[in-house]
């Protein structure tokens, strides 16, 4: 979905699937569009609104939030398939944004390749689900997790929460199935602890799933999941099933939920 200036642009398509467009307001100076990804329609309907706020006010800036950023994870050449990220980025760059606003982009190559991205805090996102969820410790799922959010988040540079973290191993073809995980909780006890899991996105919650199994084992009584980016497809999966040792996904806006169900919540920061 894209929205210009707060309404929706592009909502609405012929048989032949083309889009009928209405018109947004523009302003002369500064206009600003967001990007909720559904589908590639979406980065038709971008462009489109960029080429509609150009033919109308030449000289405006244009500011773009795109929270989750799309192709964020085929962010380096891979044997047989196409560097899809280099591409996106190449088609965002030729917009010639003034500023793009992301959140907790998946990979560095995100800023590296894509201009005039600025990447929001997420730790008033945090500071929300601490308050509502009260974890005793702050875990990361692997080694990447490990590497950014301790230097990221507040609460973890100001000693606030004790913290640690789990790595896992995987088969080394084109299944990338987790074979072995391990958790390096040092002298933190689990027994009774709540935990808050920290990642950037979720698909099908396979690694955090795996991560709070072993945890529920060692005696860890609530167990909760921050995500900047919630896939949609985590209904088809075991992480939000009755039985499931993750109790409350967290998450933010940036992925339009097209179901609501309890154990997702959703964090809307003004």
């Amino acid at each position: 979905m894209i929205k210009v200036n707060n309404r929706i642009f592009g909502s609405e398509q012929f048989s032949n699937g083309e889009v009928s467009y209405k018109p947004a307001a523009v302003k002369p100076d500064l206009n600003r569009i967001e990007l909720f990804f559904q589908d590639n329609k979406d980065i038709t309907d971008l462009q489109f609104a960029v080429e509609f706020i150009r033919d109308k006010e030449p000289g405006a800036e244009i500011e773009l939030t795109m929270l989750y950023v799309p192709y964020g994870r085929m962010d380096r050449p891979i044997d047989g398939y196409v560097y899809s990220l280099k591409l996106f980025a190449n088609i965002i760059n030729r917009l010639n944004f003034s500023h793009i606003y992301t959140l907790d982009n998946h990979s560095h190559g995100i800023a590296d390749l894509i201009h005039h991205v600025v990447e929001l805090d997420i730790n008033p996102y945090i500071d929300e689900v601490r308050r509502l969820f009260q974890p005793d410790y702050l875990f990361f799922p692997d080694a990447g997790a490990m590497k950014k959010y301790p230097k990221r988040l507040n609460v973890c540079a100001n000693d606030e929460i004790p913290y640690f973290y789990g790595q896992k191993q995987r088969v080394l073809d084109d299944s990338r199935e987790i074979i072995s995980y391990e958790l390096f909780n040092k002298n933190l006890s689990l027994t009774g602890k709540r935990i808050l899991i920290i990642d950037d996105i979720c698909c099908t919650g396979g690694t955090v799933l795996r991560a709070a199994n072993i945890m529920r084992q060692r005696g860890v009584s609530d167990i909760a999941l921050w995500v900047a980016h919630c896939e949609n497809n985590v209904i088809k999966y075991d992480i939000v099933r009755e039985n499931s040792s993750i109790s409350k996904i967290y998450t933010s806006d940036s992925i339009i939920r097209n179901y609501t169900i309890p154990e997702i919540e959703v964090i809307h920061l003004q």
